[in-house]
């Protein structure tokens, strides 16, 4: 079936001059209507059905009409409804529908038409431009026809387009072609009831609500009436005779072009021309002509516009540069060519305009990419023309001060569409900004079989649930419910809450809904049972716009049919069910104007119904704060401040209280500010003990595709912390993955669809030219962003300086070590290093230990080292001793070039004058030692070239070693892995793909165990992302019970200064919480500082008097009353227990003796609890 919506929809025209006061739905039986569409395939059907392009006919008649050219209607009201389809009919347009009323324009009388007029029977209809491939077409117009001087010069004559016939300019009423007498005569029987012409008349015309015209003058018996039954046309066996004398026939003939030519070269005395004569009229070569009086010359034929045939251009990774623009230029071509196939939103936004001349190019490098901005005209709109929205008269908050010295973000412009149209109904044209946006690669298939596979079988995949519905924006998330239900014939929404619970599930119904069904179903559950939840109604009613609120009400009705004002009057009460419904009208004034003087007046109002009153006249501030537009508002309250000297909402507090207080602020606030309102609502649901988990879906899942981008910048300048630590803090679980994913936004996690099942979907749907492009790119040079960059007023004195005066004498100051060490590139600190032990004779690192200790002592022992130096330490560490630390070896072995390998043996036979070599087969055993022992021999081809044949060869070769073979071949997964260069491997991996049917990580898991599946998934992995792998190492050495310091300390250490800013968008990305959170909620005191200043996230450490802090003391208060408890109770117990049983003469000596055991016990239940 084509998919519809890809061909651009055809247009239905009536082809007329434009009349002032008159419709362009009212036509007249004469007036021709037009479909058109580009190079397309056009079918329309007059009866209101909708075209089926593919069964044309119904019940043996045809209903749907492919368009060749212009027709006509009959009278009375027609309802044309058009398809287009492309050439190849694999894809059509929307349907478009029109509807015209038709008059009849009457027939003309005998008395009114002049003999000439009733004996031309062979004149013909002039035509338009627009009758070169018509089908259906009639353009009656009764003229005198003049006589012609026909040339015999075979020219091609031009066309002329005719007037707009009007009624006024004739006596008469054009007719029809197609008209015929209430009457018809077959085989001399005459069956007219009156108004023939001499008792005779023509043909009947089949019924139908559009006229049939026969255009191409070939065809001039349409509708199959016997001989002699149309005026103009008799048959004698094989001949024709054309113009032969008949019965007066009061409507012109219809002939083509080419007949009209032929008949004006045929024997004017009437005679009978065969089918040959008629060939050889066309066929004959231009003879002697007979001399005629000269005519002008005619004007040479126009030529014709050859336009050339552009094919486009390859579609390369990278662009040639070097000067040759327009390479460069063809290249982004071919790139938004890619793009607009790839992107269906990109697409049909730029298909849709007209777009006039360039206007404006700009060309910006942006460091980690170019940024082209180009501005197009707009035909028939001048530029600078349209008045851009006026600023929001707000005050701007003073941000907080900026302890870190750091510049300030660049605010970058928010997009103008949004992805729904009910986000867009907002009461004002803000520069808002959402954190959830469509996603470029969208594909509903592929999502509904993600999300039917993290529901099938035993237990549920929440990650997988999670990387997709949080990172679609709402139309696609649409779009899924149905593919899921078209596919597997299931409800999503059904089977989600078969497999999930909680607020995880309150989050995902939520997102899975339209955003007008959703205010709607919070409504309806604030509404029924039960009491009424007044904040519900409040938060919705007050913070929508006219245009939402009617479209709530219209989905209100639509899925619980009841009326909401009818609801809301009966579930509320006073002066808040007054204010609610007066917002349920949606009157509120959408002006942008500011009328000063009535601000005053409405200011004085307000005043003399409040403070200046004797109680409060609450109708008042209704009427003001309902009605008014927001801009008005906003210069209401500023009038109200200057004649009050309070704020309008001290004047509420003052005035107001309960639901009818919280309502007016609500109102107050979002005219204000609305994402101060809702950044303040959200600091309320976490704010304490407990969190108000409904108010916190709610607000995320409404505000994220609106405003979460300004909602996250209130909420940091009111908490001066940021919405995702307090959310990180308050929430766990999968519940708080999916809201950080909605708060935090960014693109979707694409680890999905580098491995498992989506990987492989993906191979086996691309072309093997596709495969290599993604090969060549993911192959091309990464730019590695280090955290750790060299200080530019680097000193080496003073900073050895410093750091022995933060060592010496009693105590350490440890951030004085802290804004040296976490602050300095390597080879600035190895200079530091020597410079210190130049400058006191001691060595900095003996000088640390033993001025530090834990994690902290670890990353500055780090940090004073080289990178090989570092490697060979912590190899040898967990070489040495008793057992053998074998995540050490794959971690660093197994992630390193050739180059890093030979360093770090190098410096670890300087350092322990061993062999790295013989201590790794010394304390490893098996396939797993034969694995390491081939990476340290540094012997992989690190080329970027690859072969496709040979990928398919060892892929077949991993399969027979693997999934074909009884048992594994370990040797060979060892050969291929450990040799080739990783662009082989990615062709490999995707050849494997295709071949078995199954990702090679599902492979390794089912074909291997231990330390060599460690080994060999650490090989795959740094292959396909070495950012990705060391952010899953990060995240296993912090998760759950504990910390895995030294694995933490290596990772930070090592990669601070080549990656750690990928690593870092990597872990945001799979595990919705930034890697600063994670380190600050993990570790504490001077090892947090030290490990958030080498990734560059100190903001995440937070600072005093935060919400994490005041949860630790209400913690220590909570620990400290009810172990002062349980201590008592020991020594009640104690006492009472050995006092009955064995009567102790000394009972002093046995109480100090319980109440040393409960004070040990105490302590050592302490200890557990904080670790």
């Amino acid at each position: 079936m084509p998919s519809a919506g890809a061909v651009c929809p055809p247009l239905i025209v009536p082809i007329r001059k434009h009349l002032q006061g008159l419709s362009t739905q009212k036509i007249d039986t004469s007036t021709l209507i037009e479909i058109k569409t580009p190079d397309c395939r056009l079918y329309f059907t007059s009866d209101g059905t909708k075209p089926s392009p593919f069964q044309r006919k119904v019940g043996g008649k045809e209903v749907t009409f492919k368009y060749i050219g212009p027709f006509t209607l009959k009278s009375g009201k027609r309802i044309i409804k058009a398809i287009a389809v492309s050439r190849d009919g694999l894809r059509e347009s929307d349907v478009i529908t029109k509807q015209f009323t038709v008059e009849d324009v009457g027939r003309p009388s005998d008395s009114g038409r002049s003999s000439s007029d009733t004996t031309d029977y062979t004149s013909f209809f002039e035509t338009t431009d627009y009758d070169t491939s018509s089908t259906l077409k009639s353009t009656s117009k009764y003229t005198k026809t003049k006589p012609r001087t026909i040339s015999r010069r075979n020219t091609s004559p031009k066309r002329t387009t005719s007037p707009l016939r009007k009624s006024a300019s004739f006596n008469k009423t054009p007719k029809e072609a197609w008209a015929a007498s209430s009457g018809t005569i077959y085989d001399g029987l005459d069956t007219s009831s009156g108004g023939a012409f001499d008792g005779q008349s023509t043909p009947p015309i089949p019924d139908g609500p559009f006229n049939p015209t026969n255009y191409a003058g070939t065809q001039i018996n349409v509708w199959g009436a016997p001989p002699g039954a149309w005026p103009g046309l008799t048959t004698n066996g094989n001949n024709v005779s054309l113009g032969a004398p008949c019965l007066a026939n009061p409507y012109t003939t219809q002939y083509g072009y080419l007949t009209e030519q032929m008949i004006g070269n045929c024997n004017p005395q009437n005679r009978h021309v065969t089918v040959g004569d008629l060939r050889k009229l066309m066929n004959k070569d231009q003879e002697e002509k007979p001399e005629v009086p000269a005519l002008p010359p005619p004007q040479p034929p126009q030529q014709k516009i050859e336009y050339p045939t552009y094919k486009d251009p390859p579609l390369n990774a990278v662009s040639p540069g070097n000067g040759d623009f327009k390479e460069n230029i063809l290249h982004i071509y071919a790139h938004m060519l890619e793009q607009a196939k790839q992107n269906k939103d990109f697409r049909l936004r730029v298909s849709e305009p007209k777009l006039g001349k360039m206007l404006e190019a700009q060309f910006e490098d942006e460091g980690d990419g170019y940024k082209i901005t180009v501005v197009m005209g707009k035909p028939g709109v001048p530029r600078g023309s349209i008045r851009k929205p006026p600023k929001v008269e707000t005050k701007k908050k003073s941000p907080p001060s900026n302890t870190n010295g750091k510049p300030k973000k660049k605010e970058t412009p928010p997009p103008s569409k949004k992805s729904d149209p009910y986000f867009a109904m907002e009461t004002e044209d803000l520069q808002t900004e959402g954190t959830v946006k469509p996603y470029e690669k969208f594909n509903a298939e592929q999502d509904a079989e993600v999300l039917r596979n993290a529901m099938k079988g035993l237990g549920t995949d929440e990650e997988a649930i999670i990387n997709v519905l949080p990172y679609r924006s709402n139309p696609q998330r649409q779009e899924i419910v149905t593919t899921y239900k078209t596919m597997f014939g299931k409800d999503l929404v059904e089977d989600l809450k078969s497999e999930l619970s909680g607020n995880f599930l309150s989050t995902c119904k939520a997102l899975l809904m339209a955003p007008a069904e959703y205010d709607a179903t919070l409504l309806r559950k604030a509404i029924k049972g039960l009491g009424t939840d007044e904040d519900v109604l409040i938060e919705v009613l007050c913070t929508r716009s006219n245009a939402q609120i009617k479209e709530i009400i219209r989905m209100y009705k639509k899925k619980f049919n009841k009326d909401l004002e009818k609801d809301i009057i009966g579930d509320t009460s006073g002066h808040l069910k007054r204010l609610l419904v007066a917002l349920v009208q949606a009157n509120r004034s959408d002006s942008t104007e500011v009328d000063r003087n009535k601000a005053v007046q409405d200011a004085r109002a307000l005043l003399e119904a409040g403070e200046k009153k004797w109680g409060t006249d609450e109708s008042r501030f209704n009427v003001i704060l309902v009605s008014r537009s927001y801009p008005q508002l906003r210069a209401t309250f500023e009038e109200y401040k200057k004649l009050s000297k309070k704020d309008i909402e001290e004047t509420l507090k003052s005035e107001m209280s309960g639901d009818l207080l919280r309502g007016m602020l609500t109102i107050v606030r979002c005219v204000k500010d609305k994402a101060s309102h809702f950044a303040r609502q959200l600091q309320k649901t976490m704010k304490g003990m407990g969190t108000d988990d409904d108010t916190l879906v709610r607000i995320c899942v409404s505000r994220c595709e609106i405003d979460m981008v300004q909602i996250k910048e209130a909420f940091q300048n009111l908490t001066s912390q940021t919405l995702e630590q307090y959310i990180a803090d308050d929430i766990s679980g999968d519940y708080r993955n999916i809201i950080l994913s909605l708060v935090t936004g960014g693109p979707a996690p694409e680890a999905a669809s580098k491995s498992g099942k989506a990987f492989v979907e993906a191979v086996k749907n691309k072309t093997e030219e596709e495969l290599d492009e993604e090969v060549r790119m993911e192959t091309e040079n990464i730019q590695e962003d280090p955290t750790m960059t060299p200080y530019e007023n680097f000193n080496a004195e003073e900073d050895a300086e410093a750091l022995r005066k933060a060592m010496k004498g009693f105590g350490t100051d440890e951030d004085a070590i802290i804004k040296v060490m976490g602050y300095r590139s390597m080879d600035q600190r190895l200079e530091i290093v020597k410079t210190f032990k130049t400058m006191f004779g001691k060595d900095l690192i003996s000088e640390l230990k033993s001025e530090t200790s834990g994690g902290f002592r670890q990353l500055l022992v780090g940090l004073c080292m080289s990178a090989p130096d570092f490697d060979a330490m912590n190899l040898n560490k967990a070489i040495k001793g008793l057992g053998t630390d074998e995540q050490v070896l794959v971690e660093i072995i197994c992630t390193r070039s050739n180059d890093q390998i030979k360093e770090f043996k190098a410096s670890y036979k300087t350092m322990y004058n061993k062999e790295l070599d013989a201590d790794v087969a010394g304390d490893t055993s098996g396939h797993f030692k034969r694995l390491l022992i081939s990476l340290l021999q540094a012997n992989r081809d690190e080329s970027k070239e690859f072969d496709r044949n040979k990928a398919k060869q060892d892929a077949q070769a991993l399969y027979e070693a693997g999934e074909k073979k009884w048992g594994t071949d370990e040797s060979r997964f060892n050969v291929i892995l450990i040799q080739r260069s990783y662009a082989q491997l990615r062709a490999t991996f995707q050849e494997y793909a295709k071949l078995a049917n199954k990702d090679i990580e599902d492979t390794l898991k089912s074909e291997m165990s231990g330390d060599l599946l460690k080994g060999m998934l650490a090989v795959v992995r740094c292959i396909r992302s070495k950012a990705t792998h060391f952010a899953t190492e990060l995240h296993k050495a912090m998760k759950g019970l504990g910390t895995d310091d030294d694995r933490l300390c290596r990772v930070l250490v090592s990669r601070c200064e080549v990656d750690m800013v990928q690593i870092k968008e990597e872990f945001q990305k799979n595990f919705k919480q930034t890697l600063g959170m994670f380190i600050a909620d993990d570790v504490s005191g001077d090892y947090k500082k030290l490990a958030l200043a080498l990734i560059r996230d100190e903001a995440a450490g937070g600072g005093g008097g935060t919400k994490k802090e005041k949860k630790d003391i209400m913690f220590d208060i909570y620990f400290y009353i009810s172990h002062v408890l349980l201590l008592y109770l020991y020594i009640i117990f104690y006492y009472i227990t050995i006092h009955m049983y064995l009567r102790c003469q000394q009972p002093n000596i046995l109480i100090e003796f319980i109440i040393l055991q409960a004070i040990r016990s105490y302590n050592l239940r302490k200890k557990n609890l904080q670790n």
